[in-house]
């Protein structure tokens, strides 16, 4: 590995860790259903990751910086859904603790498949992520054969999406393990409500996203 490889897996691990609107699906979705359950929402915030990565470095990224309407429907799609999470998070209240491992393994396919689609319409509809694959991409990542310095394409598109995949588990199950707290009544509320008025503090944020 070179050391451009190095540099960006740490700038993958930094931009993954830091607080966002994943991070706190995440965690919902941990304290509400429990770590397995949360994992299906982790794996589609990677399917959104890699399909994002796929379409900037197709060009569509390029196209997207370069017309300002196609922007901002992509930041208003992100903002709307970020309401839409906000107000389902107001609320949500965490399964029953009393259930334990059976009810993780009781989750229905659909209720899977649901966490699974809004981790990837999560990641798809956030500006940032597409800015992130922007500007880093092209810096670091070149095809097979390309300068010696730089990473090939599909080697930096499976890093990220296995970084985030990583560390998303890690904060699944931190938060699963105080699920026993957090799931009382008044904590429970408490949270939801904090949770809601995040989600609404990130789409006030992404209004202001400029390329």
């Amino acid at each position: 590995m070179n050391n451009t490889y190095w540099m960006f897996l740490l700038m993958v691990v930094f931009t993954v860790s830091s607080p966002g609107p994943g991070v706190l699906m995440t965690l919902d979705n941990a304290i509400a259903t429990g770590w397995r359950s949360a994992m299906h929402g982790v794996l589609g915030l990677a399917i959104g990751a890699a399909l994002m990565a796929g379409l900037s470095s197709a060009g569509i990224g390029l196209l997207i910086r370069s017309s300002p309407a196609s922007f901002l429907l992509l930041k208003y799609c992100g903002v709307s859904y970020l309401f839409y999470l906000a107000y389902k998070a107001w609320g949500r209240v965490p399964a029953p603790i009393g259930q334990g491992a059976a009810a993780g393994q009781a989750q229905d396919a659909g209720g899977c498949r649901k966490r699974l689609l809004r981790g990837a319409l999560l990641q798809t509809s956030n500006p940032k992520s597409l800015l992130f694959f922007l500007s880093v991409l092209p810096q670091v990542a070149g095809a097979a054969g390309a300068a010696r310095q730089q990473v090939p394409l599909a080697l930096a598109i499976a890093t990220y999406c296995m970084v985030l995949v990583v560390i998303h588990a890690i904060y699944a199950g931190l938060a699963a393990k105080a699920r026993a707290w957090l799931s009382r009544p008044s904590a429970a509320r408490t949270l939801s409500r904090l949770s809601a008025c995040v989600f609404c503090a990130f789409g006030v944020t992404m209004l202001t996203l400029e390329l």
